[in-house]
């Protein structure tokens, strides 16, 4: 066998005398980049010589024996995993490229060859992949929301402003569509709401961080370089690496002194992840999520003067599982808003699939945050939407970006290619309850392309086709509802005209909630179909204004520019594209506009 490690290691195994060898290169190939590899084996002269191009970088002896291939007929693949390593349905690959060209020699290897060989190409400078997967017919990918060109991503971190272009990273695997080598994809946007796969940069390397390279953040220091700060797992424990770019983070390069935060301190015992780091009155402050088995998830704090050496500080914030808090907290924020009141945010575990996003607000000072409120406040109103990644936009907006996961089965997501997506760009801001209002950015406007309107609509009890047949699966839908005396108003979306599939969503105002209705949004048994519901007070016969966005299989809905939650459908009939509003139990009244988004 020839072939690549996950770390990029030229491998070559074989068997001489029944008795099986490797052979590993210290060398890694270089990441889009054209490489060329000669291996020669030989029993006689009792060498293995491996060579990348050009040059050498193994050259090692072997037993005296002959070459033995095994004595029945065997299976041989090329530009696979040889180990035959799954989790769960997927093969496990640690690498997308392209093989362009194979060739088997006889007699022995020398330099000579190898160079005449090698002298017979003209590698490309750069190399770029013009992947041209055909999504035309999957209606259930979204179009206008960050989503990687193909493979899994999960949650967003790191969304940073610098030089005229928003960055955001991301959990990344674009290999399978599952949990392993995990590495750090990369988007840019000018405007937040269009967005550009880059090349991913950061990878697991061997030692601290071979096991993956989970979650994190990025931040500018006081110098200017752009930095980040990222988990690194060993398969044992996890530790904190730093990373930096000379390239406006096209590229990122690792600290030679990692880790910085070798392990977690003795005051905690559950894992230790996910940093997110900000810079105040001259220094850096890291906090990290985590969690005492017995008492309850927590965050734990660092702070540093130079962004290498980081001294523990002890707990932050101390959690209580027993009040239903917890018992392992992962990805935090801490962020600050324009009065000087400070936002704690975490993702409790174990929980609700997906996990549900709290807050707190409050005050950090002296390494410690006193919240304002004893129970954390829920950001979603239905759970759907978790992991939210928060800065400043270019006019000191506080803008957040999180991720939508899919939750289908494996089977669904290995079919259509791509697993997970991130949510439309939110403004942030805190009302006297210290509440967090959520509205979306106003630059999602800029994407509103053909406008359908609908005024003075009276939904009456039993109603159907208030928009005229409307039909679509990528659109943004405003809606300013009197809600009379309805008992229940709401949506519908994805809906075949036989009815056999229809995704609702609404508002019940005797149980006070909104609900999301998946029951009969699709006829595959591979896809959830639960009703989710939310508390949230509407007074019977208030204008309430909805901002609703679809997008494929993805749902945004925002109410009255303070509340946001989101949701998913997976209609497997063509015809399953209408759009209606309806009321139950009385009479309401309503303006639409939906405009269409292509993108």
């Amino acid at each position: 066998m020839v072939g690549i490690n996950k770390f990029g290691q030229i491998v070559v195994q074989y068997f001489l005398g029944g008795t099986f060898y490797e052979q590993v290169t210290s060398q890694s190939l270089p990441r889009d980049t054209w490489s060329f590899i000669m291996v020669g084996i030989s029993p006689k002269s009792r060498l293995i010589k491996i060579f990348l191009n050009g040059e050498i970088v193994k050259n090692t002896t072997i037993p005296n024996a002959n070459i033995s291939w095994p004595a029945t007929n065997t299976a041989f693949s090329i530009g696979k995993n040889t180990t035959g390593e799954k989790i769960g349905i997927y093969d496990i690959d640690y690498f997308s490229g392209a093989l362009d060209e194979l060739m088997i020699y006889s007699g022995q290897l020398t330099q000579e060859i190898v160079e005449a060989e090698y002298g017979k190409y003209s590698p490309p400078s750069t190399v770029a992949y013009q992947i041209d997967i055909d999504y035309s017919d999957d209606t259930n990918r979204p179009s206008y929301h960050a989503i990687p060109d193909y493979g899994w991503a999960n949650e967003s971190y790191g969304l940073i402003y610098l030089q005229n272009k928003y960055h955001m990273f991301y959990q990344k695997n674009d290999v399978f569509l599952g949990i392993a080598q995990q590495n750090w994809g990369h988007f840019t946007s000018s405007d937040l709401v269009r967005w550009e796969e880059q090349n991913a940069v950061l990878w697991p390397d061997e030692g601290w961080d071979h096991y993956g390279i989970w979650s994190g953040c990025a931040i500018i220091l006081n110098d200017g370089t752009p930095a980040v700060a990222y988990t690194g797992v060993d398969g044992a424990k996890a530790g904190i690496g730093t990373a930096t770019s000379t390239n406006n983070y096209q590229t990122l390069q690792k600290d030679s002194y990692n880790p910085v935060i070798s392990q977690a301190p003795p005051s905690v015992n559950m894992d230790f992840r996910d940093p997110y780091i900000w810079e105040k009155d001259g220094m850096y402050h890291m906090i990290v999520g985590s969690g005492i088995s017995s008492i309850g998830g927590n965050v734990v704090y660092y702070k540093s003067q130079d962004f290498k050496n980081w001294n523990y500080e002890g707990i932050a914030y101390q959690g209580q599982k027993n009040e239903g808090e917890g018992q392992f907290w992962e990805m935090p924020v801490l962020y600050e808003f324009p009065n000087g009141k400070e936002m704690l945010l975490v993702q409790k575990t174990p929980d609700a699939t997906p996990a549900i996003t709290t807050y707190w607000i409050g005050q950090f000072e002296n390494g410690v945050f006193t919240p304002d409120f004893e129970q954390a406040k829920k950001l979603e109103v239905v759970n759907g939407f978790l992991s939210p990644t928060v800065t400043s936009d270019a006019q000191g907006r506080i803008t957040a970006i999180g991720i939508i996961p899919d939750e289908v089965d494996a089977a669904i997501q290995m079919e259509q290619g791509w697993a997970n997506l991130f949510s439309v760009p939110q403004v942030w801001e805190l009302d006297a309850d210290n509440t967090i209002a959520i509205k979306p950015h106003p630059n999602l406007e800029n994407l509103r392309g053909t406008q359908s309107t609908f005024n003075n609509l009276i939904l009456e009890n039993g109603g159907t086709n208030y928009l005229n047949s409307y039909s679509g699966r990528h659109f943004e839908m405003d809606a300013t509802i009197n809600t009379g005396n309805a008992d229940q108003l709401g949506f519908i979306f994805g809906k075949s005209p036989d009815g056999l599939e229809e995704y609702k969503v609404y508002y019940d105002f005797s149980k006070q909630q909104w609900i999301v209705d998946a029951s009969k949004s699709s006829l595959s048994p591979l896809v959830r179909k639960d009703i989710r519901t939310g508390n949230y007070t509407i007074t019977r016969g208030a204008t309430v204004h909805v901002r609703v966005f679809v997008d494929g299989s993805v749902l945004e809905v925002f109410i009255d520019d303070k509340a946001h939650f989101t949701g998913r459908f997976f209609p497997t009939l063509d015809n399953a594209t209408e759009v209606d509003l309806f009321a139950n139990g009385g009479t309401a009244t309503a303006d639409v506009t939906v405009y269409e988004i292509t993108n």
